[in-house]
């Protein structure tokens, strides 16, 4: 029979399988997992073999565990790369960060206080329960070796609480080597946490509305905090303030989204608008923005607050043209005392598509593949390759611009924005004039549109 050995993982019961190893390394993979071991049937099993180093194994077993936890844990809960401490109430103190903040040196601080969750990964239902992952934690014994593993209680870490753990506060940890004095513990508003909470978390994309379970297990903590610190034994007094206070309703809420489908639409003369599919939305009070999460083809997630005129003209393009969507903006905002409208939501709207929140009817230019340029001071010489008895065409003063805008695909929307960032006037002309211009270079095959 297989001699398989279950830890507990964030939730997940994972299966290391020791039969290849001989019993030396199956006992030193048994010692550093001791403080995860558990019992039941494993929901996925690791096997492990022994052909290299103790060392590198155990190295190795931990990425691998790790792995197969958070896919196990898939959609389940709210997956996140964090360390965690508990009191003995059960309450837990979730300190976000990415690797290389200290998250491993503060754990193995605080753990000899308070029970030790976690130093790697943390699961939170939406409930406000927490799963603890009491994997070894890894230890730089030799800068050149690869770390030791070793379980925290042969590190003087204290066990979990005899008690239901449930999150009770969420950090961002900020180690600064300059802060002096003691840490400060100040909110953080949660617009300006959900970009760093979402790229420490796993497989949003699983969840039906991720950033609304995020919101929702924070306000119910308390809103989110940072905590700015020097060294991780200054800690102590600061996160077991926060855990003794327990979880408590605070910090501004996210109420939900829900975007209808934006309505087909016919071509026009006018180039109309329309916001693309997202993965989440969810309205932010205090000042009024909208977070809008998206996913790329790798399923990482990003997350993107809008402020402003934004949120209006966003929420008004299901097939807007710029005129209508400027309404939006007027009936939301009023007349802006020293700016002129039109501009304004015009360049809301191309850093919108620059975000990839919108799309529009228009056709993409870019330069052509196969065209020789020259860059001068004053002015580009260009001309397609390939074809005899052609004349390099000049590009000078706004064309230049032009030309070096379409290095990256852009739309006439896009260009114009940048125009009259530039300086030139909103105005039809403007836009007249730069389609002539991008009509040209078409019929010269130095761009094309698609």
């Amino acid at each position: 029979m297989p001699d398989v050995f279950t830890v507990s993982a964030a939730g997940a019961r994972i299966g290391i399988d020791l039969s290849s190893l001989d019993p030396d390394r199956a006992a030193a993979v048994r010692a550093a997992w001791a403080d995860a071991a558990t019992e039941g049937e494993p929901d996925d099993v690791v096997v492990v073999h022994g052909t290299t180093t103790t060392i590198d194994l155990l190295a190795g077993l931990s990425q691998h565990v790790t792995l197969r936890a958070i896919e196990a844990g898939r959609g389940r809960g709210w997956m996140l790369h964090a360390a965690g401490v508990a009191n003995d109430r059960g309450d837990v103190v979730v300190l976000v960060g990415p690797s290389g903040r200290g998250k491993t040196t503060a754990s193995r601080e605080l753990g000899r206080h308070f029970g030790y969750v976690s130093d790697e990964t943390i699961a939170i239902e939406a409930d406000g329960t927490v799963h603890a992952y009491r994997k070894p934690l890894s230890i730089i014994e030799d800068p050149a070796a690869p770390k030791t593993q070793v379980a925290p209680t042969q590190l003087g870490l204290r066990p979990l609480p005899d008690a239901e753990l449930r999150v009770a506060a969420v950090a961002l940890l900020d180690r600064r080597p300059d802060h002096e004095g003691e840490p400060v513990v100040e909110p953080l508003d949660l617009g300006d946490a959900l970009a760093e909470l979402v790229a420490q978390s796993s497989y949003l994309a699983s969840h039906q509305a991720p950033l609304r379970e995020i919101a929702g297990i924070v306000h119910a903590t308390g809103g989110v905090r940072r905590v700015v610190y020097r060294e991780a034994a200054d800690l102590v007094a600061a996160i077991g303030a926060l855990a003794d206070a327990g979880p408590s309703e605070g910090g501004a809420s996210a109420e939900p989204l829900d975007l209808p489908t934006p309505a087909a639409h016919e071509p026009g003369d006018e180039p109309r608008y329309t916001r693309v599919a997202v993965t989440d939305a969810v309205a932010l009070a205090d000042p009024d923005r909208i977070a809008v999460m998206t996913l790329d083809d790798r399923g990482t997630g990003t997350v993107h607050v809008i402020a402003g005129i934004a949120p209006a003209v966003w929420l008004a393009a299901s097939g807007a043209t710029l005129t209508e969507m400027t309404d939006a903006a007027l009936a939301a905002h009023g007349h802006p005392p020293e700016a002129d409208a039109g501009a304004a939501v015009l360049a809301v709207v191309a850093e919108l598509i620059d975000a990839g929140l919108l799309a529009s009817d228009e056709p993409v230019f870019q330069r052509t593949a196969e065209v020789a340029w020259v860059d001068r001071a004053d002015r580009v010489l260009a001309m397609p390759l390939g074809e005899t008895l052609v004349q390099p065409t000049v590009l000078a003063g706004s064309a230049a611009l032009v030309w070096e805008w379409l290095e990256e695909p852009s739309t006439l929307t896009q260009l114009v924005a940048r125009a009259v960032e530039a300086g030139a006037p909103a105005s039809a002309q403007t836009w007249a004039e730069i389609a002539a211009f991008l009509a040209d270079l078409v019929a010269a095959s130095l761009a094309s549109p698609r």
